[in-house]
């Protein structure tokens, strides 16, 4: 008995994670995760090692449901003393396939004299990674 209390406990406080791998493996940008409702985590890669850059305690909200796909869709933003840079994340969840394809659109304002960064990448989910 303790132990199914135990286990009903561990499945009730887990929460769903969705991992975004990039399409392209030289990107900077390899991977994005999501926690159902609690934070949206982008990840770079830094000195060859891939690591949490930026954390968004929300996550999108739904803005489509039909024909066989829910669309998911938000813009977040974080500044510091070198640039604005603003994330427009979106994630297409098919439901005849089960997947998911995922799109970040990075726009980074430098405060110096460089030009204005726009990055465009897309993800997609792996099946038993």
């Amino acid at each position: 008995m303790r132990y199914l209390i135990f286990f009903l406990l561990l499945g009730l406080t887990t929460q769903a994670q969705i991992k975004f791998w990039n399409t392209d493996p030289t990107s900077n940008m390899p991977k994005f995760e999501v926690v159902w409702g609690t934070k949206t985590t982008i990840f770079s890669k830094v000195g060859g090692d891939v690591k949490p850059l930026y954390v968004f305690n929300k996550t999108a909200q739904q803005t489509f449901n039909g024909d066989g796909r829910t669309k998911y869709q938000m813009t977040v933003a974080s500044t510091d003393k070198v640039a604005k840079r603003t994330f427009e994340i979106s994630y297409t969840h098919h439901r005849q396939t089960n997947n998911y394809l995922g799109y970040i659109k990075a726009t980074y304002v430098y405060f110096d004299k460089r030009p204005t960064k726009v990055l465009e990448e897309y993800f997609e989910t792996v099946k038993n990674p």
